[in-house]
């Protein structure tokens, strides 16, 4: 296939997928967002590149991810339609860069063009390709592809960096050496000499996660449960071909395939999604991400086995599919994401005239916006004060609301109106 005709195809594709989720440019910020943003809208480009550079022992805190909401925060304000330019302009170099080492893999033009217009279609991502807050797991695939496919062009101490700064933008890419090792054993030269490092940092990040500084609770501690395995593994096979359990049959269809890039495709979606089993807490479509890059390069091998006829009955089975599962998540998140631009407009006008403000009490909130993203919404209007957000019907909000210290925020839900009772002067 000619350069030219790759570059039309891949325009085509890409047209097809900004159709297919134009209705992100409607959307809106959720907490995660407006939380990410007060915390870095106060902050400097020093303490993020320190972040980056930080040794290997020291704890990771996504310093490449909050480095861009620094960025463009400081470039796009509260303009939300130009996050998505951008998450959606990282996505489709993401499929770039996956045809790149599909083909340097070896497959098939029709085989990889059928895995990577699976990949940059697939409901299951919506989230990162509609909200800025899974710009770490957009980031994070960029520089594990990038990592890897330097890696296959023998360039060594690039992969390296790049391998370094995927894990400080995501800890999933704990797991690219034990990708490249399969790429070795399967594709490779064994350049196991080479990939020392690489495995050596990994289990310096494993032990200081598990060992050094693990995270007793809460969402992002592990469990290494039987039951805490069926539950993700139950949720992440589902979201393989949109239907329950589904991707359970993949290895079956893979060890049928019976070539090396099923083989490697199936170890890197597993590797990937390896710590995300036992992290019940996370448990997020768009994360994904990352693994699915595996799925397609799985994909792109079963596609080299079957006839055209066959690949093209599958398209037509789960397109419909894809497209409706697309649809009932748009039409969820621009209804939520609405309620919070109301809520959020609220509450810049009453910050406006009362910056002096920084103790509230709520009574009900939007569906999805959580406390901790009402307590940033008012610290980034309010330039960066401690906020203290509690709850009405709490014995402390009950005294703030008593002593007159407290604006009390109202949530009508029929009207979808936020009001403000300011505190008495």
């Amino acid at each position: 296939m000619s350069k030219r005709t790759g570059l039309i195809l891949f325009v085509v594709l890409a047209a097809v997928f900004l159709v297919c989720n134009r209705g992100a440019y409607h959307g809106y910020f959720q907490d995660d967002e407006i939380n990410a943003m007060s915390w870095t809208r106060f902050g400097t480009t020093k303490a993020f590149l320190e972040g980056a550079l930080q040794p290997v022992y020291k704890n990771c805190f996504r310093a490449v991810g909050f480095y861009f909401f620094h960025v463009t925060e400081h470039w796009f304000g509260l303009d939300f339609p130009k996050y998505v330019v951008a998450i959606q302009a990282l996505h489709l170099l993401n499929v770039w860069m996956l045809w790149r080492l599909l083909r340097r893999l070896g497959a098939q033009v029709f085989a990889a063009g059928f895995a990577v217009a699976f990949f940059a279609l697939h409901a299951a991502l919506f989230d990162a390709v509609w909200k800025p807050a899974f710009i770490f797991d957009l980031l994070c695939a960029t520089l594990c592809l990038a990592s890897t496919l330097l890696w296959i062009r023998g360039r060594w101490i690039a992969s390296f960096v790049f391998f370094w700064l995927a894990y400080q933008t995501k800890e999933l890419a704990v797991m690219l050496p034990l990708v490249l090792v399969c790429y070795e054993f399967w594709f490779g030269e064994r350049r196991w000499a080479k990939l020392a490092l690489f495995l050596a940092a990994s289990f310096s990040f494993a032990v200081q996660a598990l060992v050094l500084n693990p995270i007793p609770s809460g969402d992002y501690s592990f469990h290494f449960t039987p039951a805490t395995l069926a539950d993700t593994l139950s949720y992440y096979s589902g979201r393989v071909f949109l239907i329950p359990l589904a991707g359970l049959v993949l290895p079956v269809a893979i060890y049928r395939a019976g070539n090396r890039r099923t083989w490697f495709g199936l170890a890197a979606m597993l590797l990937y999604f390896l710590p995300l089993l036992f992290l019940p807490g996370r448990i997020e479509s768009a994360y994904c991400y990352l693994p699915f890059t595996g799925l397609a390069i799985a994909l792109a091998g079963i596609a080299e086995t079957r006839k055209t006829i066959e690949i093209a009955a599958f398209a037509m089975l789960w397109l419909p599919l894809d497209v409706y599962w697309l649809n009932v998540q748009a039409a969820g998140t621009l209804r939520r994401d609405d309620d919070i631009r109301a809520w959020m407009a609220s509450a810049k006008a009453f910050a406006k005239v009362r910056p002096d403000v920084t103790d509230f009490a709520f009574d009900g909130t939007p569906d999805g916006f959580r406390p901790f993203g009402m307590g940033a919404t008012f610290k980034y209007f309010n330039g960066g004060r401690n906020i203290n957000m509690v709850e009405l019907s709490t014995p402390e909000g009950a005294k703030l609301s008593q002593g007159n210290r407290a604006a009390i925020l109202r949530w009508i839900p029929s009207k979808h109106r936020l009001e403000i009772e300011p505190p008495k002067l």
